[in-house]
């Protein structure tokens, strides 16, 4: 088979659409590096040519039931969306058979393109519009359970007072204990609905990484591992105080899982490095994992599956990577351990409200 022009080159390589043509045997014409990445198959189109499709789309039957329909004959081009067995991706494709004028077929040619990252970029508005709701809601409740704490807190003190029996302390002083954490949990939850103005200045992300996990050792005792792996200063312009807060409740949440698991050799590895879009922080433990079903639910707010968690923690950091224009995202699996990805865009949107709305105090 004769090797592409270089300009047939230059386009391949030039498209932002996977492209794969296959002749009417079923051998490769053409591949896309484009293309070569969806199916994570490298990014050299040369050792592919002339070779079997079937080595191509290897453990992806459906998309290879496709090709093989549209090289029977198929007369009009095709468009659906279909998810990847081999890899957590969907890719929307459009499928052609390529005939000449009306002879039979003389192979299929293959559009197909990435939706996963529309797909979560989908996720992501969801849960925004799901916050901005709740906000509404636990605004108003947390300011009527405020004032009442405040009164129990005055009350308690005269009760204290007044009290001679040791034992009748002791109860009183864990009612006043419990009667504090119910306010811990009210502030939180009024720091996650409060709008987040955001004050950016450069800061260096690999320093605001060592510096959050040394407070959240402080925090949290924690007798294994925490490993920080960084590629150089990572200058970047965010709100230092809010973003530190992030990673600070980020790191806090993965020993307290880990500990709180009795993980063997528990584990904490921390990353922050550059990327072609952007900038990546990365936090991976060994711990419990988490399962598929929960991924999603693990960044809305009160939702915990800790015994005493409040389940504001991670919600928070959703809100401020949200606010900085950036992502979140999550992969863990039971006995797994979770790996939290962060990402700041180059150029994050600048989201001065938070999408949480409070009704003014009154």
């Amino acid at each position: 088979m004769p090797s592409p022009t270089p300009y047939a080159e230059c386009l391949l390589a030039s498209l932002r659409t996977g492209l794969l043509a296959v002749d009417a045997a079923g051998r490769i014409e053409a591949v896309s590096p484009e293309a070569l990445r969806i199916l994570d198959r490298g990014g050299d189109p040369d050792p592919w040519r002339s070779e079997p499709v079937e080595e191509l789309l290897a453990g992806e039957p459906e998309l290879l039931a496709l090709v093989r329909e549209a090289q029977s004959g198929r007369d009009q081009p095709s468009r659906a969306e279909l998810g990847l067995r081999s890899r957590d991706r969907t890719i929307g494709f459009t499928l052609i058979p390529v005939r000449e004028d009306e002879g039979p077929p003389r192979g299929a040619a293959l559009l197909f393109r990435d939706l996963t990252p529309f797909e979560r970029a989908d996720e992501q508005a969801r849960l925004h519009d799901r916050l901005a709701a709740l906000g509404q809601m636990a605004s108003g409740l947390a300011h009527e359970i405020r004032n009442p704490l405040a009164a129990m807190e005055v009350l308690a003190g005269l009760l204290e007072r007044r009290l001679q029996d040791a034992e009748a302390k002791e109860l009183l002083a864990e009612l006043v204990t419990e009667q504090r954490r119910i306010g811990d949990s009210v502030d939180a939850c009024l720091e996650f609905v409060r709008p987040a103005h955001l004050e950016r200045r450069p800061v260096d992300l690999a320093g605001l990484l060592r510096e959050a996990c040394e407070q959240a050792r402080r925090r949290v005792p924690f007798e294994g591992v925490v490993a920080v792996s960084e590629h150089g200063p990572l200058h970047w312009q965010v709100d230092e105080g809010q973003l530190r807060r992030a990673l600070v409740d980020l790191i806090v949440n993965a020993l307290q899982a880990m500990n709180e698991a009795g993980s063997v050799q528990p584990r904490l590895e921390l990353s922050a490095s550059s990327a072609a879009d952007g900038v990546l922080l990365v936090a991976r433990d060994n711990g419990p994992g988490i399962p598929a079903e929960l991924h999603e639910r693990v960044f809305h707010p009160f939702f915990t599956t800790r015994e005493r968690g409040s389940g504001v923690g991670l919600a928070c950091v959703h809100k401020v990577i949200a606010s900085h224009g950036g992502s979140i995202s999550l992969e863990s699996a039971p006995g797994q351990g979770a790996e939290f990805r962060i990402h700041l865009p180059p150029e994050p949107e600048l989201r001065v409200e938070s999408p949480l709305r409070p009704e003014p105090s009154s």
